[in-house]
């Protein structure tokens, strides 16, 4: 069994998504869940649930499990990642709903040897498909060298 903890940076509290389902390395593809609780960081009582716009980055920490599975793969060191964008995100709920099981889902559909790569994403609930996107992200080369350039 693959922790996700193995495969992404993220901690608790921005930590979003619970499980690492499976993925293929070859293909840069994962498959990851969430169950919303009420002590996620972006619940709000008033929508009882997470904001549909939270489904990005649940998109995003699913790609970063991907990548961290390719990483691992190959040998290499969970790297950085940084969202760059969205491209057509389409959510037909107003929120995912807490006690509710999503299952986020996202295969590399471009990459190039700059470090971008472009994913497409979608959440199902109940197997039904109910958000989609295609997700601009960077991962740096070497992300040291990229941090110091950035931030010096």
């Amino acid at each position: 069994m693959t922790l996700l903890t193995d495969l992404i940076k993220h901690r608790p509290p921005m930590l979003l998504i619970d499980r690492y389902i499976s993925g293929d390395s070859g293909t840069a593809s994962a498959h990851c869940e969430v169950t919303v609780t009420n002590d996620n960081l972006y619940y709000r009582e008033e929508l009882g649930g997470l904001p549909a716009h939270v489904g990005i980055e649940l998109m995003a920490q699913t790609i970063a499990a991907a990548a961290g599975y390719r990483n691992r793969g190959a040998g290499e060191d969970i790297k950085i990642g940084f969202l760059l964008g969205s491209r057509k995100y389409r959510c037909s709920v107003d929120c995912f709903a807490l006690g509710e099981t999503y299952a986020i889902h996202v295969a590399e559909i471009h990459a190039e040897s700059s470090g971008l790569s472009v994913f497409e994403c979608e959440i199902r609930h109940l197997d039904t498909p109910i958000a989609s996107a295609k997700i601009n992200v960077f991962q740096p080369p070497d992300e040291a060298a990229f941090i110091e350039d950035t931030y010096a």
